[in-house]
């Protein structure tokens, strides 16, 4: 078998009925089992240049006759049965990762590497790294410390998806895949291995030194969701995805880095606490660059995969979590794509003739929809009658679709206004259950789509509460800039590390979570909160 992986290639031999999946893990092959090879979504596609088998039953569910013939197979399913070669696809997530890394996943500033100047005038020689671990993307930040606010300078940034994506694509199918302790191990080596690569790159790009003696790199912090935390540091994740989930290893943690990273030893590695099972690290670090004082009241909201929010009133501190599902990232959606250049991100349709205007990252050809130009979409539909309150899309489009390009080949269903429906009835619920009755000062809205997002592109939606009309700030990866700031504290000495503890112990310690599901209404609330 050749296999042509994004670039190289490599021979590599089989034995006839093996399933691909099989030859591709043991050339060490990167590719991406969104459902965890399941069979259930059609979307871990590979192409056949030569010795394609059969289309199977899979195939016939999932892929076109036009893409049959094109050699197209569904991976987890495919078994070889002669000399061949294929090429891996990349998924949208992966065509233009540095447009991640320049965008959604940058931190504070864009200076160009070097050596920052200390203090005293003197070239700074004390370096750390932030790191982001998301269910999708890893993103990292090399860092110095500063004596302005916000304490730290980024010197550069770096991303790349995480390589778990091949044991399922959300943190229920890598909780059910760490089941098995070999594979639980996998899982905690594929991501050490990418913390790892994007540790050097950092460095290289920085000229600074991480290994042997007096190393220039002195402070590691990794933040993240409770899932990835739990698999990183080899935890069995089981209570984490049934009920009543419980999440036993949730404290802030120091270690030398070599008793995680293999390959990166005896740097001061934190990682950063959480609050629950759905309330993680990267939520912490978020609230970590807020100030807890009782001159405002703020709501923080993390869009995501699950809508994790916190409100604070001055005194006390309240945090839940809603499974929005991946909408806001436009997973789940038929024509949904990443962030990534050729990306429908704006909408607008005239009230008139219904003609839509479209605009796209990069100016690029149209290739999807992704977390803003879903929510605009569905909000311009509403606006302009052509989805009712209900989300009931009109007769002409109901079977097919509103088309969005000329040629009718990107397309917004009446399944996706479902699906957009389930994601702000969650947040909007969520919000409202969390105030009980409150009005925040301001609301920090955080992650890549609430950065893009304009809250009167959207105001058909009622996905926010009316609380938050003018509120609103988008501050980012608010995760990632979190943990950049602890690092600058730790490198700015004890006094400040012990400072920087004690605040997250503050955030930690006064959170106190409340479980949606036992919410008395809260089912009537969320049913109501699916209307527009």
């Amino acid at each position: 078998m050749t296999i042509n992986e994004y670039g190289k290639q490599l021979s590599v031999t089989g034995t006839k009925g093996e399933r691909l999946k099989a030859i591709l893990d043991r050339a060490g092959c990167v590719y991406s089992l969104p459902c965890g090879g399941a069979g259930r979504c059609g979307k871990c596609r590979i192409k056949f240049l030569k010795g394609a088998p059969i289309p199977g039953s899979f195939e016939e569910k999932f892929l076109t006759d036009e893409e049959t013939e094109a050699g197209i197979r569904i991976l987890c399913r495919t078994v070889v049965y002669e000399d061949c070669e294929i090429e891996l696809l990349k998924s949208s997530q992966e065509q233009d990762i540095s447009a991640l890394t320049l965008s959604d996943e940058s931190v504070n500033s864009s200076d160009k590497p070097g050596k920052p100047t200390g203090h005293d005038g003197e070239t700074a020689r004390s370096y750390g790294i932030a790191i982001d671990l998301g269910t999708t993307t890893i993103a990292a930040a090399l860092v110095s410390a500063t004596s302005d606010n916000p304490g730290y300078k980024v010197l550069q940034t770096a991303s790349c998806i995480n390589s778990q994506r091949r044991y399922g694509g959300d943190v229920i199918s890598r909780i059910s895949a760490a089941e098995d302790e070999e594979t639980r191990e996998a899982l905690r080596k594929c991501v050490v291995t990418d913390i790892e690569n994007l540790i050097k790159e950092l460095a290289t790009a920085g000229n600074i030194t991480y290994t042997g003696i007096n190393p220039e790199l002195k402070a590691i912090t990794i933040t993240g969701n409770t899932t990835m935390l739990y698999l990183l540091a080899g935890n069995d994740p089981k209570s984490l995805g049934s009920y009543p989930y419980i999440a036993e290893h949730l404290e802030k943690e120091w270690m030398l880095s070599d008793i995680i990273l293999d390959n990166i030893p005896d740097i001061g590695l934190t990682i950063l606490p959480g609050i629950s099972a759905f309330v993680g690290a990267d939520i912490v670090a978020g609230l970590f660059t807020l100030e807890l004082t009782d001159e405002e009241k703020f709501f923080f909201l993390d869009l995501g995969t699950n809508g994790e929010m916190a409100f604070y009133d001055g005194e006390k501190l309240r945090v839940t979590s809603a499974a929005a599902g991946p909408v806001f990232e436009a997973g789940g959606i038929s024509c949904g794509t990443a962030s990534i250049p050729g990306a429908i991100d704006h909408i607008t349709i005239d009230k008139t003739d219904h003609h839509v205007t479209i605009h796209t990252i990069g100016d690029a050809e149209p290739i999807g929809i992704c977390g803003t130009g879903v929510m605009e979409i569905t909000s311009e539909l509403v606006k302009n009658h052509i989805a009712d309150e209900t989300g009931l899309l009109t007769d002409e489009y109901f079977d097919e679709g509103f088309p969005l390009t000329e040629d009718g080949m990107i397309r917004f269903t009446q399944q996706d206004i479902r699906n957009v429906q389930l994601a702000k009835a969650a947040i909007y619920t969520g919000a409202k259950t969390l105030l009980n009755g409150d009005i925040p000062d301001k609301v920090y809205v955080s992650g890549g789509f609430g950065s893009k997002i304009s809250p009167e592109n959207v105001e058909e939606l009622r996905m926010f509460p009316r609380e938050f009309d003018g509120k609103i700030v988008a501050i980012g990866n608010s995760a990632l800039k979190g943990a950049a700031q602890y690092t600058a504290c730790v490198l700015s000495g004890w006094e400040k590390e012990t400072d920087a503890t004690a605040k997250l112990d503050l955030i930690t310690e006064s959170a106190r979570v409340t479980e949606l599901a036992t919410t008395d209404g809260f089912d009537e609330d969320y049913i109501a909160a699916m209307n527009f």
